[in-house]
């Protein structure tokens, strides 16, 4: 097996102090319920009781707040699944680990940030370079469950190419609306049945 690559993980620009980071986790919290078209730098100041001098330290522009808002998003995501699955030795919990973090690091996600992301194409690259590389470290989780005789002995690769097929229609806002679920819980139902699957395989055998 091919050793996995990991990207080095982002440094923190080392200009911002604790004020910046709260306003980060705050203006997270704003693009996640009305994407970021929806508001200007103007709102975001008056609705965070900052000068848009701070909010100009963070990024030179909506567009790049927005970009390193995603990021930051997706960072997260990536290393608190790796963090926590490196953590466990059996395979079943090692995936349950690794998946959690996509539900739990994306609640309050709403369709108005999936359309700004979508239209924003250096977002939309974020976004897939990042399931990419999950789905990556997914395959390789499940190759070890599949030695290990805790998984079916299914196609790894299929599997997780199947779970990336998913997810891209997922990242569809009027797939969602079509569907009635949000950003978290479809992501949510997406693990629960590959989850399952694996586990019902195994229990015919």
């Amino acid at each position: 097996m091919k050793p996995q690559k990991r990207r080095a993980k982002p440094q923190p620009n080392l200009s911002w102090g604790p004020r910046h980071l709260e306003l980060l986790d705050d203006i997270e919290a704003i693009f996640f319920a009305r994407g970021y078209r929806a508001v200007t730098m103007v709102d975001l100041a008056a609705e965070l009781r900052c000068s848009k001098r701070a909010l100009y330290e963070i990024a030179p522009s909506r567009p790049a707040l927005f970009l390193l808002i995603v990021k930051r998003w997706t960072d997260r995501i990536r290393g608190l699944g790796l963090e926590r699955a490196a953590r466990e030795a059996d395979p079943k919990a090692r995936l349950a680990a690794f998946l959690t973090p996509g539900v739990t690091q994306s609640a309050g996600l709403t369709e108005n940030f999936l359309n700004d992301l979508q239209a924003f194409p250096a977002a939309r690259k974020l976004l897939h370079d990042h399931q990419r590389e999950r789905v990556e470290m997914l395959r390789t989780i499940v190759e070890d469950g599949i030695r290990q005789g805790r998984f079916a002995a299914l196609h790894a690769h299929l599997v997780a190419n199947i779970c990336l097929a998913g997810i891209a229609r997922i990242n569809d806002p009027e797939f969602l609306r079509e569907a009635r679920l949000s950003f978290s819980e479809a992501f949510a139902e997406l693990y629960q049945l590959l989850m399952t699957g694996l586990e019902n395989e195994m229990a015919g055998r």
